[in-house]
């Protein structure tokens, strides 16, 4: 059968580019993904660059890390890690208890090989990704069975793999209420479960340059899962990518909020006000200095911070039985890590199950998945979920 069908996909984080690389592999030709990251795609799985006394510092400032549970998304580590895309992440990780009892991660944990943003970065050669633009505007031509997106041409098929108002929005008007509604999207850390809709709640993420002298000399700690009313999570870059941030005089910690923290500080994401900022990440760096039993926690004196707030933090519900949406009349379908588990794995799983879905529904198996949402609460982790098989244990021959 002729595979010489377009497919746009709006979004190009785990779950679009994943959905993008298995198409291309199952023999379509055309896939476009766009994305509106400025300096490459990736959404949550991105890195940050920060210049201090001219060097280039980087930072992993959403997604942290990730684990393999699912055979499928095994392979694609495999790939990626013999692409030199990925590595093992070697480090002292460990969750942090109310009395700082330090508990070790006994999980094989993944990192990119020059920042988290190196894995979308690989997977984005696959496809032709279109950064740094925003489609605002979709529209179904029922006559020609395609849609149409933007400026950029018509499409037999189209994949929505990204969440929050401007994906509800954007296909608001498209008739497609099955697929809009979906979309719909409510903030809050908490679930009410009166309210069937996807759930986000928002984090702060802290990146700070931090001198070496300040942080207590016996802290052994590369990444910790904090049980704290303020802080989540906390990483040292500085360990993570020793090549990139290899100067010893100061180290580079991402500090990430937890969901409630962030929930009392909700502003617009694009436009944190400046005294609320210094105020936010006083508080970030004083519990972190508490956190490492530093000699003076309420005055640690980063020589640089950048503070973040991802409005669309994580999942706090997750879509129980399909890993998709299909609306197989309109040609549309929805992918992301909501379907799954609030993961890389879970975004990369949901990606690839909705290309799988279009292969068949380009074959003649017209079959609706999806679309009548049930939702769970998710439990665990503000950063995410963090599954692992032991009989996916891959060897290290690239650790760090």
């Amino acid at each position: 059968m002729n595979n010489n069908k377009s497919v746009a996909i709006i979004g190009g984080g785990v779950s679009g580019l994943v959905c993008g690389g298995r198409l291309k592999q199952l023999g379509f030709e055309k896939v476009t993904v766009f994305d509106t990251g400025k300096h490459g795609p990736g959404g949550r799985a991105s890195s940050r660059i920060i210049n201090h006394d001219g060097k280039d510092f980087i930072f992993d400032h959403a997604v942290q890390y990730f684990t393999v549970s699912d055979k499928r998304f095994a392979n694609i580590i495999s790939f990626l890690y013999r692409e030199k895309a990925v590595k093992i992440w070697d480090g002292y990780l460990a969750t942090i208890s109310y009395d700082s009892k330090h508990v070790p991660i006994q999980k094989q944990a993944f990192i990119g090989s020059d920042g988290i943003k190196t894995f979308c970065d690989r997977l984005s050669k696959l496809v032709n990704t279109i950064c740094n633009v925003w489609v605002s505007r979709v529209e179904w031509i029922p006559v020609k069975h395609k849609w149409k997106v933007d400026s950029y041409g018509e499409y037999d098929y189209l994949v929505i793999a990204h969440n929050g108002k401007c994906a509800a929005r954007l296909m608001s008007n498209t008739n497609t209420p099955q697929i809009h509604n979906i979309l719909k999207v409510r903030f809050s850390p908490v679930v009410n479960h009166n309210i069937r809709q996807m759930h986000l709640c928002s984090l702060f993420a802290l990146c700070a340059i931090i001198p070496t002298s300040q942080i207590p000399q016996h802290n052994t700690i590369c990444g910790a899962h904090i049980e704290n009313p303020v802080i989540s999570w906390i990483a040292n870059n500085s360990s993570k990518y020793p090549l990139r941030n290899n100067i010893t005089s100061v180290q580079c910690w991402t500090i990430i909020s937890t969901k409630n923290f962030a929930s009392k500080y909700k502003v617009p994401q694009e436009h944190i006000p400046q005294d609320l900022a210094k105020q936010i990440t006083l508080q970030l760096l004083s519990q972190f200095g508490r956190i490492l039993n530093c000699i003076s926690p309420g005055k640690l004196h980063p020589v640089k911070t950048k503070l973040q707030l991802w409005g669309a933090g994580n999942p706090v519900n997750i879509l129980k039985g399909d890993d998709y949406s299909l609306l197989s009349s309109k040609h549309v379908g929805v992918c992301g890590d909501w379907y799954v588990a609030p993961s890389v794995e879970g975004a990369a799983v949901s990606g690839m199950s909705l290309a799988e879905a279009l292969h068949r529904h380009h074959q003649g198996q017209r079959q609706d998945a999806g679309l009548n949402p049930v939702f769970e609460e998710y439990k665990g982790s503000d950063i995410g979920c963090f599954n692992t098989d032991p009989n996916l244990v891959m060897k290290s021959t690239l650790s760090s």
